[in-house]
């Protein structure tokens, strides 16, 4: 009889734990974001960014401005370098931004591995022209 009556409370409990995961809304979770693929403005970058700037054109200084809003403005320290408007983010752990030269509108490009401190990495132009940057955050 005790083991009956035993048998009878694990069965109990067993339709009971049964019942509330059936009735739990597993369906109802949202799939967590995998932050390599979104596009993120973080604010550890918004500021004034100095360095230089080298390619097709030679060597020149530069200066990047990201804002929090997502616009970036960035200006060479010669003619050769039109200053440029352009949006900036964070994806897949590389700062990246694309705009266009207040020049003629010759499209450009920004690319390079993400740093709080300091950016080095690559740009290109829809003229063919190409080269590669580095600044620090100020």
């Amino acid at each position: 009889m005790k083991i009956n009556q035993i048998l009878h409370s694990y069965l109990a409990c067993l339709a009971v734990f049964l019942i509330i995961i059936s009735c739990s809304k597993s369906d109802d979770t949202v799939e967590p974001v995998i932050e390599e693929q979104v596009d993120v403005i973080d604010p550890a970058l918004v500021g004034t960014w100095e360095g230089t700037v080298s390619g097709s054109f030679g060597d020149a200084d530069m200066t990047m401005v990201l804002e929090s809003n997502g616009d970036m403005s960035a200006e060479g320290s010669t003619s050769l370098y039109c200053p440029m408007d352009a949006k900036w983010k964070v994806k897949s752990n590389r700062f990246k931004a694309s705009g266009n030269d207040r020049c003629d509108g010759t499209s450009v490009t920004f690319d390079a591995p993400y740093s709080k401190t300091k950016l080095s990495g690559s740009w290109s132009a829809g003229s063919g022209n190409s080269g590669t940057f580095n600044a620090e955050k100020q």
